[in-house]
């Protein structure tokens, strides 16, 4: 069974909006520390906070001692050009997108879901599988592109995710909330809505 959806919507640039969500922050008096910490116990030292927040990502593996913790490794492209104005995705063992990023004057192609695999340089040979997915979903829209000439950058990350699904609950004096794998951008806002919840509230059983 196949559903497709069509709407309107907004596109954010993580190069862009990290920064600016950043700086909102500082604006609203949020301090900025960075550290390497091996325990929670260590950012109580060195916070004096009463409640702390593991939003951690992959490094909630040791935070939270979670083994359910797991990374899964994407790769995309960046190319050059003006031609499209919408994101299109496809979900399911065909995972192929193509994402505008028109402040920076070109477009993702993607891309792979590829659980527990660690490699962080770009794996070139995925550049043709992931065209030829991207044309077929496209109707040949990226036909034109020379992987040799017009690939701009290739781009690997990894997407925090858990086995069990997303962990938002409140622990002692710990609220966690992490494991969202690539919809981060997406749930976001709705996250930190339920933590300050959670911290703020400190109901005697709280689970997302």
């Amino acid at each position: 069974m196949t559903i497709g959806f069509s709407y309107d919507g907004l596109v954010a640039n993580p190069t862009q909006f990290l920064p600016w969500l950043m700086q909102k922050l500082k604006n609203n008096g949020v301090s900025f520390t960075c550290r390497t910490l091996g325990s929670m116990e260590e950012l109580a030292k060195l916070t004096g906070a009463k409640t702390l927040v593991n939003a951690s990502g992959l490094g909630a593996e040791r935070l939270a001692a979670d083994e359910n913790v797991l990374g899964i490794r994407g790769q995309t492209m960046f190319v050059k050009t003006d031609k499209l104005d919408e994101a299109m995705i496809i979900q399911g063992s065909q995972y192929t997108y193509v994402i505008p990023r028109a402040s920076d004057g070109g477009v993702i192609l993607g891309g792979v879901t590829q659980p527990g695999d660690s490699r962080v340089q770009p794996d070139l040979d995925l550049r043709t599988d992931i065209l030829k997915r991207v044309n077929s979903m496209t109707n040949g829209a990226f036909s034109w592109v020379d992987l040799k000439r017009d690939v701009v950058k290739d781009i690997v990350g990894f997407r925090p995710s858990r086995k069990g699904g997303i962990r938002v609950e409140r622990e002692g004096n710990i609220v966690h909330a992490y494991g969202l794998s690539g919809l981060g951008y997406l749930y976001a806002f709705g996250i930190a809505e339920k933590v300050r919840d959670l911290v703020v509230n400190k109901p005697p059983s709280a689970k997302l």
